[in-house]
């Protein structure tokens, strides 16, 4: 049940990601849904969880995206991996480590994709443009992250009290 829910929220994540929050758009980036979630889900329930959430959430990405299957999953990979091997020696979780995470990983996310793109020969902004929508995208995502942490947290003390039926 709880993978069941997990799936609905992201399925709904990224969803809302490509209908609106383009409406939301400051400075050329708007946020990123899937990957505040899934930075959220690395400080809730471990790297370990976040890396099969970030590959549910990457192919949703790219299945809603007109580019091939794997480079959004490969990104939220390793923004995730990244952050995994930040928190496994900290103790305690605060807004501003959520935020500085979220952060990190838009500029790996956004790395990634201009670096697969580039690849596969799919066009790619020029570079200063990328750096500038990539910082305008971090600030977004850092601001937004602590936000979506807080639901996430609350999310999963609710559904681990809740009884399981037999």
């Amino acid at each position: 049940m709880r993978r069941g829910i997990g799936v609905l929220l992201m399925v709904g994540a990224a969803l809302v990601q490509v209908t609106w929050a383009p409406r939301l758009e400051i400075a050329g980036a708007y946020p990123n849904l899937v990957l505040a979630a899934v930075v959220a889900i690395t400080w809730t329930l471990g790297a370990r969880s976040a890396l099969a959430w970030a590959c549910v959430g990457g192919v949703l990405c790219d299945l809603t995206s007109s580019g091939p299957i794997g480079p959004h999953a490969l990104a939220l990979l390793v923004g995730v991996y990244v952050i995994g091997l930040w928190i496994r020696n900290l103790e305690r979780v605060t807004a501003l480590r959520v935020a500085a995470s979220a952060a990190v990983a838009t500029c790996l996310y956004s790395a990634v994709l201009v670096l697969a793109d580039d690849t596969l020969g799919l066009p790619v902004a020029p570079i200063g443009v990328a750096v500038q929508l990539t910082l305008a995208a971090a600030a977004y995502n850092a601001l937004l992250a602590p936000f979506v942490f807080e639901v996430a947290r609350k999310l999963h003390g609710a559904l681990r009290t809740a009884p399981q039926p037999a």
